[in-house]
């Protein structure tokens, strides 16, 4: 593991909804438009009928994007009301990660919460991540007392705490934290 006094590791935590992603995607494109090379991934909820039903992973580079959860899914483990495609984690999801890693740019996982840690192999990426990673952002799930997620709050060399509508005002001085870094 490199020197902590090396590295840029942002973590972003906050209650569901408030913005955590939003600041994710604003960051990531003023740190392109500065010429940064941004890679990783970015979950978004999934709505039918003005309902959420559900949560893709989505590749921040190409857009596409896998089914992380869903309401009417069969198979998989339970959170709450979805069941998680732990095959979309184990493969596409720390794939796009992994390739993130070995980029050596700015890499972005949103987010670290109890579905996403239901990988093992999810979890092994997140642990390179927090350990080789010279720059990163990671949105870490509020609440869960998973000793990786504890562990990941306590690796980030600058937590955020945000709240609702924070989100913009933020993401300037998020991106101006890397670009300070040449």
């Amino acid at each position: 593991m490199m020197n902590l006094h090396d590295r840029l590791l942002i973590g972003v935590t906050g209650p569901p909804g408030c913005g955590k992603t939003t600041l994710v995607e604003q960051v990531a494109s003023i740190l392109r438009r500065d010429g940064k090379v941004v890679a990783g991934i970015i979950t978004r909820e999934v709505r039918e009928g003005g309902r959420r039903i559900g949560f893709n992973i989505i590749d921040i580079e190409t857009l596409q994007a896998v089914p992380l959860a869903r309401e009417s899914g069969e198979t998989g483990p339970r959170i709450g009301r979805y069941r998680v495609y732990v095959e979309n984690l184990d493969g596409y999801a720390s794939d796009v990660i992994d390739r993130a890693l070995g980029r050596g740019g700015i890499v972005i996982v949103d987010e670290v919460g109890p579905m996403e840690l239901m990988s093992q192999r999810f979890r092994s990426v997140l642990e390179r991540v927090l350990r080789n990673a010279r720059e990163a952002i990671l949105t870490l799930h509020y609440r869960s007392r998973d000793p990786l997620l504890l562990e990941a709050h306590s690796i980030v060399t600058r937590l955020i705490v945000l709240r609702r509508g924070e989100a913009g005002a933020l993401a300037r001085e998020v991106a101006k934290l890397f670009m300070e870094r040449g």
